[in-house]
């Protein structure tokens, strides 16, 4: 009732599983204030900066360990956390892409500001339980547009994060908007907004839908892409979460239950896991046998 996904419990089962956090829960909540800020009461675009820079840093410095997505937490309003967790998992595939220091704080600013148009959509059609009217859905198309003009007179805001914020839902095979470009045509940072949006997007409760798990929407991506996605974004994509985090408790098709303690970050549908009836070892990606 209070918004949260789960809990860490320690026990005998997870005796041995270190849940590293990563960002701190503190620096997030900060970031999700400050967007709400910006688009609520008139707060100055400047003021994320720094705290981007703060996220940046700890993936930096966290780069080997791979993100668990319970560590993104509805904690805030849904806009505002959302925006938070897209800069967060667009850090993460920027790091995995090469991208330098600078280049991740400007993918990241794009992530967080991405849906920051969507001030200008009344609550009552974004929280809409029935399907939208055609009228509805031009306005929900249009907050790109409305988002990049609220931050195109930002000096400090770079010309590429500027373009993501406007490109983030353009697709690879030309069916996105607003301005319908395929593949070749879309900015880099634009195609890493794409994925952490969709994926952050479908595993989240809506008014209008329950979530999606995180292995259906990244068996969705991974269906999607080169079509609708670049594939070599959702190729990093999926070696930079955890779509079974350690210490998830989890049941093989053949029945045997076991608990996650490392995952194979080039194969992230496959984690090695503990048997929590006899404490045996199983390599999901190395034994066919499961």
């Amino acid at each position: 009732s209070l918004g949260y996904k789960g809990v860490y419990v320690e026990d005998d089962i997870s005796e041995g599983i270190y849940i590293e956090e990563i960002i701190d829960e503190r620096v997030k909540i900060k970031a999700a204030n400050c967007l709400e800020n910006i688009a609520e009461h008139d707060g100055s675009v400047s003021d994320i900066k720094p705290i981007v820079a703060d996220i940046v840093d700890n993936i930096i410095d966290n780069q080997d360990v791979m993100l668990s997505m319970h560590q993104l937490y509805d904690y805030h309003k849904y806009t505002y956390s959302h925006c938070v967790n897209v800069g967060v998992i667009s850090t993460y595939i920027g790091s995995r892409l090469n991208y330098n220091k600078d280049e991740l704080i400007q993918v990241a600013t794009a992530g967080m500001l991405h849906d920051i148009g969507k001030k200008y959509i009344p609550a009552s059609i974004l929280d809409k339980k029935e399907k939208l009217t055609d009228d509805e859905y031009s306005i929900i198309r249009d907050h790109p547009n409305q988002g990049y003009k609220m931050i195109k007179g930002f000096n400090s805001i770079s010309g590429l994060t500027k373009v993501a914020v406007l490109d983030h839902h353009e697709r690879c095979d030309g069916s996105g908007y607003p301005r319908g470009l395929k593949c070749n045509d879309i900015s880099s940072f634009s195609k890493v907004i794409a994925v952490a949006d969709t994926y952050d997007a479908m595993t989240t409760d809506r008014s209008y839908r329950k979530a999606f798990s995180a292995s259906e929407t990244v068996e969705y991506l991974m269906g999607d892409g080169g079509k609708l996605y670049d594939f070599k974004v959702i190729d990093n994509f999926t070696k930079s979460v955890a779509i079974f985090p350690d210490g998830t408790v989890v049941e093989l098709s053949n029945g045997i239950q076991g608990i996650v303690i490392k995952n194979n970050p080039d194969f992230t549908l496959r984690p090695v896991i503990r048997s929590l009836d006899d404490d045996t070892i199983i390599d999901l990606k190395n034994d066919s046998n499961y």
